[in-house]
């Protein structure tokens, strides 16, 4: 892939780290999520598969790339037009993006968005904070994560329920169904929330089925500070307490399967909580669900988009006549694989807790959504890798978008083992969430 072929000789050898709980997934899934598409509409199309797979030398990372080889995966790939793909964005973010060209800086010991003019966090912004990308600049990697940023922060609040999928080579081992919802501060269309508090952005989960984990909820506040880690609370029913867990959980597998909240979005933590550094340039395939070109989002009242979710099916899900000789959570149904112009980024935590080590990913250097990322743990040596796939909507006049995190698929190479995270059918975005809902108080309540 570019110049950042030689990151990918590292991927060959696998290991892998371990264990957090249903809800953290799935409160950061919701500070992302927004609204889905409809049916692709391809320029062109190929398939990528066993006999095609030399084809795919420049467009997947190593691991990837050798389940193809074996022919364990094929991806319909679908060429887009980049100006159309563009639209998948609103006029008014491509617009605040161009003027912030020259605003924004970053504070260097942390990495944090700073405003020019004050020499401090931005009360607010709106668009990319770095519209243009030197690859010589040494503080590109972070400027790359703050784009990233920006475009999950676009689309506002938002819910949804969706599930985690547990599979193995035999078929699935264990489902568990989760509500998700979120309200950014920063960042998002419309007009401005009091944010009196000078927070970034609020999540709530709840554990909806199976059993065993019914009712466990968790709290998540973002502090838009430079230094002030999240705060993160767990609400279990058993023993009607909400305790403080650390932000580290992100990288522990949720459940016992082989998914972590840090996977959505590719990235769920603060931009200010990885040491960023850009290593390649090339190109990567970027999983869309439904159409690449998007879909037009609907009115449900004054504050809330709708838009439907195609159904993605996995392999495990079809019925023997229709499945295909591929690995059971092999994305087979409503999912677009296209070519897209790719930054290869380093990313490695501050936080000792955490337990990944070097984290290697793949931005879109046009939308700044994460498509793949390579896991190593803290010895260095590469274990897991997950697949992050998305749908954008746009309002009828094109001054409204938003792109949600449709799906994660996680793949532990070691163990042989994935797990399948989100393909909700009742996503929607609020712009007027209460405020009150996202509280310790709310978090008791719901968990009952």
């Amino acid at each position: 892939m570019g110049r950042g072929t030689e990151v990918g000789e590292s991927y060959l050898r696998l290991r892998r780290v371990g264990a957090v709980g249903v809800a953290a997934i799935a409160s950061v899934m919701a500070m992302g999520l927004t609204v889905a598409a409809p049916t692709a509409d391809a320029v062109e199309a190929w398939t990528l598969d066993a006999e095609s797979s030399e084809r795919g030398k420049d467009l997947l990372p190593e691991p990837v790339l050798r389940r193809v080889a074996n022919g364990e995966y094929s991806f319909r790939i679908t060429a887009v037009d980049p100006e159309r793909f563009r639209k998948n964005y609103s006029t008014t973010f491509w617009a605040a993006s161009g003027a912030n060209a020259g605003r924004y800086d970053l504070d260097p010991e942390t990495c944090g968005l700073k405003d020019r003019a004050t020499g401090q966090i931005p009360e607010f912004f709106f668009g990319y904070p770095f519209p243009a990308i030197d690859p010589a600049d040494p503080q590109a990697g972070c400027k790359i994560a703050w784009n990233f940023q920006a475009a999950g922060f676009m689309g506002g609040g938002a819910g949804a329920s969706f599930y985690l999928n547990g599979l193995e080579p035999g078929g699935e081992y264990r489902t568990i169904k989760t509500r998700v919802r979120a309200m950014p501060l920063v960042g998002h269309h419309g007009a401005r929330i009091p944010n009196p508090d000078h927070l970034a952005v609020k999540g709530m989960t709840r554990a909806l089925e199976p059993v065993d984990v019914e009712g466990v909820s968790t709290l998540v506040v973002r502090h838009w500070d430079w230094v002030k880690p999240d705060d993160m609370w767990a609400y279990v029913p058993s023993t009607r307490r909400a305790r403080r867990i650390h932000a580290s959980a992100r990288s522990e597998p949720v459940a016992g399967l082989d998914i972590f909240a840090d996977d959505i979005n590719c990235y769920a933590g603060k931009v200010e909580e990885y040491r960023w550094r850009l290593v390649g340039e090339g190109r990567t395939l970027a999983p869309v669900m439904g159409s690449p070109y998007g879909t037009v989002a609907d009115r449900s009242g004054s504050t809330r988009w709708l838009a439907p979710t195609p159904p993605v099916r996995a392999n495990y899900e079809l019925t023997n006549g229709r499945k295909t000789k591929g690995a059971p959570w092999l994305l087979v149904e409503n999912v677009a694989f296209v070519p897209r112009p790719a930054w290869i980024v380093e990313g490695e935590s501050k936080d000792p807790y955490y337990n990944f080590g070097k984290v290697i990913m793949y931005f879109d250097k046009d939308m700044y959504r994460i498509y793949w990322k390579m896991v190593h743990n803290r010895a260095g040596e590469y274990f897991y890798n997950a697949m992050c796939g998305y749908t954008f909507a746009v309002s009828p006049d094109r001054t409204f978008s938003a792109v949600a995190p449709t799906v994660v698929v996680g793949v532990n190479d070691k163990a042989n083992r994935a797990a399948i995270g989100g393909r909700s059918h009742d996503q929607f975005i609020e712009q007027a969430f209460d405020p009150a809902g996202f509280s310790l108080q709310a978090l008791r309540q719901r968990g009952e």
